[in-house]
């Protein structure tokens, strides 16, 4: 029988083909060695880090505000803020490392060698064939498993306690008291000795000229008249049993002349405004007022240039 062998080239696209004569078969090959353990199982995970340790306690309370003064005592201060957390425990010992992962299966046998040629015919034994070429090692079994995860870690220690909360805030001041009754009054002390006389004061400016005694009268008995410039502070009289006209003229007197006029007579006197001449008057006729009756007098007063106020017992 004759026995081709292919080796395919690791150059693409060739190949090398081999032939031989099959010789007689050799005997069983030793059984090729056991394949090597498989690699141990990777390592189990880190244990789960130990919980928390647990919160701190809670900072000693603010000590309370001092009591307001006189008035109510103040709030009590503010409870102290919480005590900062505990620190976190230490992470727990890494678990105990997972079991090796079991031995990976036996490769498989080599394949038997080639049977060594059969020996010439003679009737002493032939030489035993040579022991055929050791089976290629069988491929390395499979990675195991991985090891079941270890143990959790123990439970790391407790954080030590939080340091003490600062002391809480000083309570507001209370509000003041309401203030006390008022004391009776002291008596009145002795009245003290009489200071110096102070230094005599400038003499002040000299005010204006009061109005003074009248400066005299000027008779009229006739039914008109007009004032003049010398009746200034004097009194005028008009006697007459008819009607009397009394005419103010202008650009006779200036501000503050005063002329007072008086009716003697049955004859009623009337007030008259000269060309120019404004009169202002409570009269029945604004502009010319009259003396009520015999015995009336009234005051014609020059408030500026031209314009006169006539006040008195007028009609």
């Amino acid at each position: 029988m004759t026995t081709f062998v292919v080796i395919e080239s690791i150059t693409p696209n060739q190949s090398l083909v081999f032939s031989a004569q099959q010789g007689a078969q050799g005997i069983a090959g030793a059984t090729g060695p056991t394949g090597p353990n498989g690699t141990t199982g990777a390592t189990g995970p880190t244990g789960v880090t130990g919980a928390t340790g647990p919160t701190g306690p809670t900072g000693t309370t603010g000590a309370t505000g001092p009591t307001g003064a006189t008035g109510p005592t103040g709030a009590t201060g503010a409870t102290g803020p919480t005590g900062t957390t505990g620190a976190t425990g230490t992470t727990g010992a890494t678990g105990p490392t997972g079991d090796t992962g079991p031995t990976g299966t036996t490769g498989p046998t080599g394949a038997t060698g080639a049977t060594g040629p059969t020996g010439a015919a003679s009737t002493v034994p032939g030489p035993t064939g040579p022991t055929g070429t050791t089976g290629a090692t069988g491929p390395t079994g499979a990675t195991g498993a991985t090891g079941p995860t270890g143990d959790t870690g123990p439970t790391g220690t407790t954080g030590p306690t939080g340091t003490t909360g600062p002391t809480g805030t000083t309570g507001a001041t209370g509000p003041t008291g309401p203030t006390g009754t008022t004391g009776t009054t002291g008596a009145t002390g002795p009245t003290g000795p009489t200071g110096t006389t102070g230094a005599t004061g400038p003499t002040g400016a000299t005010g204006p000229t009061g109005v003074g005694n009248i400066a005299g009268f000027n008779t009229q008995t006739g039914t008109t008249y007009t004032l003049v410039a010398g009746d200034a502070s004097k009194i005028v009289t008009l006697n007459n049993a008819a009607a009397i006209t009394l005419t103010v003229p202008p650009s006779v007197f200036s501000a503050n002349d005063q002329i007072h006029a008086a009716q003697y007579g049955a004859g009623q006197v009337t007030f008259a405004q000269g060309a120019g001449v404004t009169i202002l008057s409570t009269g029945a006729t604004t502009t010319a007022p009259k003396l009520r009756t015999n015995k009336s007098a009234a005051t014609v007063i020059c408030t500026a240039s031209n314009t006169f106020l006539v006040v008195g017992d007028i009609a």
